[in-house]
């Protein structure tokens, strides 16, 4: 069995379900549930009870008489994946571009704005620098030569694109060049030319053995071109018709296929929750030959069957915790000192059921640490940070920013440390907010923001 995704479950078997489970809601339960699109593929069966269906945590299920796409996931409720970036909102010069997140299963997520089942991210976006200018034409050149001497022909002339050039990708609007007819006032006599054959005609027998010699047909006209009259032409040489023999190219007679019975029910497709079985029957009697008809109608059936027993639900690890503070057992004090301290944090293995796996590595985490928390230092000043996304994602004159910080220029203590002379060395972390002191930029002596506003957002449709 795989993680979750798009999971269907196979090598199992199982009891059939009936198509209606008496004192509970009855829903549509499916196998899969795109996670990006949050709706639900492959259809299981309907009259099922959600309960039943959600023992496979993998699996979707919309409740029956609602509108389509109101798919919702069995799992517990978790942030789905960030979808793509939209388009940029302009080809040219600064737009924006939206990305939403989903809330996927049964119950809230925590980090969604009053409760709602889809989160946004808008961001600023510039697919090109500059907006494409139109050229201007040059004036036309003069007629070219008349393409014939004889009978009428036509003739072009030209302008370039430079009166000014286009910029950026521009163009100009209008054609390069143009034609118009001439007429050197002779005729020219028109010479006959045969068109393409005509594709051959249906053979007049469809089957092997008719009683009759078939033959096919084809034809072509002295049309490309036709000869002309004043002054005469010359007439097409040759015959415009063709006739062959189709005895040797025509097939059997067709037979149409007819179905076989149904094969026994096939063993239930999962080992927990529900799944299908299937029933075949095959296209034999007789089995379709010679370009006969196929069986009409589906040679497979299914029914949903339940297992009786829910699925394994993988652990998974919550977020780190903060670090603790850094500290010394054996030292009541040691932050802006050179004394190396240790702290920890952890997290949480939650969401095992059912003997699912539990969640891979430790609990805990421990480093080695400088306490500089509240140590007053010299700073200086940071580069500027990258622009932050914009904000409100779906509320109106969304607003960009970068920072320059003020940081502290750390202590030259040593990088790694070792509890036991001779033992291995372990890295150590500065940790903590240091009071960094910077000289004036722009009147602050801490931080300095710039805003920006984020052009042309689209709509969030959700």
């Amino acid at each position: 069995m795989r993680g979750p995704g798009l999971v269907f479950l196979l090598l199992a078997c199982g009891s059939s379900l009936p198509y209606h489970v008496a004192g509970q809601e009855s829903v549509l339960c499916f196998s899969q549930f795109d996670e990006v699109m949050g709706q639900c593929k492959d259809l299981l069966g309907a009259g099922v009870s959600q309960e039943d269906c959600c023992l496979n945590p993998n699996y979707g299920f919309q409740p029956q008489g609602v509108q389509k796409g109101s798919c919702q996931s069995c799992r517990p409720a978790s942030w789905g994946p960030w979808s793509a970036w939209s388009p940029c909102s302009r080809s040219c010069g600064e737009g924006s571009q939206l990305r939403r997140q989903r809330c996927l299963g049964q119950g809230q997520c925590s980090g969604g704005e009053g409760g709602k089942p889809v989160r946004w991210e808008l961001q600023a976006c510039e697919d090109r620098g500059c907006c494409p200018e139109a050229g201007g034409w040059s004036e036309w050149s003069p007629w070219g030569a008349c393409s014939v001497t004889c009978a009428k022909g036509h003739r072009t002339r030209q302008r370039r694109c430079d009166n000014p050039a286009p910029q950026c990708g521009g163009s100009c609007p209008g054609a390069a060049s143009e034609s118009q007819t001439c007429d050197p006032q002779q005729i020219c006599p028109t010479h006959g030319g045969w068109g393409a054959w005509g594709p051959w005609a249906i053979c007049s027998a469809s089957c092997q053995g008719s009683p009759s010699a078939p033959t096919q047909r084809r034809s072509r006209s002295c049309s490309a071109p036709r000869p002309s009259e004043h002054p005469p032409g010359k007439p097409c040489p040759g015959n415009a018709y063709e006739q062959r023999s189709c005895s040797s190219g025509l097939p059997p007679c067709p037979v149409a296929g007819g179905w076989g019975s149904w094969a026994p029910t096939g063993p239930c497709s999962v080992t927990c929750g529900l799944g299908q079985n299937r029933e075949y029957r095959p296209c034999d009697r007789p089995a379709p030959q010679h370009g006969g008809a196929a069986c009409q109608g589906e040679g497979t059936r299914s029914a949903v069957c339940h297992t009786k027993k829910p699925c394994p639900v993988n652990g998974w690890w919550t977020e780190w915790s903060s670090w603790n503070d850094c500290a010394r057992p054996q030292l009541q004090k040691i932050n802006c000192q050179e004394v190396a301290g240790q702290q920890q944090r952890t997290r949480t293995c939650k969401g095992r059921l059912h003997e699912g796996h539990r969640c891979p590595g430790l609990h805990s985490d421990f480093r080695h640490c400088y306490n500089i928390n509240y140590c007053k230092m010299n700073g200086q000043w940071a580069d500027w940070t990258s622009w932050s996304l914009c904000s409100p994602p779906c509320g109106p004159n969304p607003t960009r920013s970068r920072q320059r910080l003020c940081t502290a220029i750390l202590p030259p203590y040593p990088p790694t440390y070792s509890q036991v002379e001779g033992l291995a060395k372990k890295n150590v972390t500065f940790w903590g907010r240091a009071n960094p002191t910077c000289s004036e930029l722009n009147g602050q002596k801490l931080k300095v923001e710039e805003k920006r506003p984020c052009l042309h957002p689209p709509p969030c449709q959700d």
